[in-house]
């Protein structure tokens, strides 16, 4: 044997040295009930008819008979317990058998019955419709062949003797020969019984054992199937759990983003704040700078950028005092001034850039309103004098006065 030896695996025979270790756990009973085989008939043919020899296991010596006929064979079966469950075996004398060794190649172990049938002549001087023949594979050679016992007996004497039998009511369920010299093959090793007198054992046994084999291979399915099973359980229960998990976890992360989302713009709203002027303080600075004399009729605030309109006695001496802020620059007339006829004053307008920085003598905070009857309403309460709106940097903001200054 080298590392390339192939291991046949006998699956079968390993099975049935399973069963018969474990027999002896049955109840006798049970186990005489199940086997099949209750003792044996043997038949050897000879010159007066056949010489009968029965064994059993319930019997310690073994019974002999020479029966010559139907009757003789009846009163002996009489006298043997368990006769009636007892199998028939037919067993051939050497001298009506011929064996040979052959060696076949490893290809022809899945069918030797076969390829042995086909080549029988080029093996033996008979052909297939001579002979009945047995070929029994007896396992490899180290030259990667097979060895195969061959035993053949002659057509007309086995078909000769399975039709005495056949009329006593006789039928033999196996036709064995008896032992090869020099090959030290054991009786029973080959079975020479013709297709088409083999009979089927009980059918009660038959059944018991589909069912016994049938609860097997449905235990082992099941032994295979139930984990997977229970698994693919484990698992959807879990999947479930993780959905679950995971809407809760997507309504989180969507209040997460909400909730970003809100601080992001409050850090916006916070930082332009803080980075433009109150309008508050530039209507407090408009107040402070403007006479009482001076009206505005017209207020629009947008990015920085503020335009106002109005009359005043000397709106020239306006562009002066605004500059002088902190909180203005680049001030200039939009229009040139043009003379009220109803009221004597300038009529003006002015734009100018809004600076961030606050005055220090600016000492009014948002939760005040330092608006009088110059600068008009409030606009951070979003309450217009005639039509306001109010926004971020971008938005526009406009007052205009229902009233002309007096």
């Amino acid at each position: 044997m080298n590392l390339h030896t192939t291991i046949d695996l006998d699956l079968t025979g390993f099975l049935r040295w399973w069963g018969k270790e474990l027999a002896f756990l049955l109840p006798t009973p049970v186990l005489s009930w199940l086997r099949e085989d209750h003792g044996r008939f043997v038949f050897r043919p000879s010159a007066s008819g056949f010489q009968v020899e029965f064994t059993s296991q319930s019997q310690a010596n073994p019974g002999f008979a020479t029966v010559s006929d139907a009757e003789s064979f009846i009163q002996f079966r009489q006298q043997c317990p368990d006769a009636d469950k007892a199998a028939i075996v037919l067993r051939l004398p050497a001298d009506q058998t011929l064996s040979r060794l052959l060696h076949l190649p490893v290809a022809a172990a899945e069918n030797v019955q076969q390829v042995v049938a086909f080549e029988l002549d080029r093996y033996t001087p008979f052909s297939t419709d001579q002979v009945y023949f047995a070929a029994i594979a007896q396992g490899k050679t180290e030259f990667e062949h097979i060895r195969v016992w061959l035993v053949l007996t002659p057509k007309t004497y086995l078909d000769q003797q399975l039709a005495l039998l056949q009329s006593w009511s006789v039928r033999p369920c196996r036709v064995e020969c008896d032992s090869v010299p020099g090959h030290g093959s054991e009786a029973g090793a080959c079975d020479l019984l013709p297709s088409h007198h083999r009979q089927a054992g009980r059918w009660w046994t038959r059944s018991a054992h589909a069912a016994l084999w049938i609860v097997i291979a449905l235990l082992g399915l099941a032994n295979l199937l139930v984990p997977v099973w229970m698994d693919a359980q484990a698992v959807d229960r879990i999947s479930a759990e993780i959905k679950a998990l995971d809407k809760q976890a997507k309504a989180v992360e969507t209040q997460q983003q909400e909730i970003d989302a809100l601080v992001d713009e409050t850090r916006k709203l916070i930082a332009i704040k803080q980075q433009s002027p109150s309008l508050l303080r530039v209507l407090d600075e408009l107040s402070r700078l403007l006479n009482d004399d001076t009206w505005l009729t017209n207020f629009q605030y947008s990015d920085k950028h503020l335009q106002i309109q109005g009359q005043s006695p000397s709106a020239s001496a306006l562009i002066g005092i605004l500059e002088a802020s902190e909180f203005f620059t680049h001030v200039s007339f939009v229009s040139p001034l043009t003379q009220d006829k109803a009221t004597g004053r300038e009529r003006f307008q002015i734009s100018m850039d809004v600076n961030a920085v606050v005055p220090a003598s600016a000492s009014v905070t948002d939760d005040e309103s330092p608006v009088d009857d110059a600068a008009g309403p409030d606009p951070e309460d979003s309450t217009d004098a005639g039509t306001g709106s109010q926004g971020s940097d971008d938005a526009v903001i406009t007052l205009e006065a229902e009233d002309a200054p007096p």
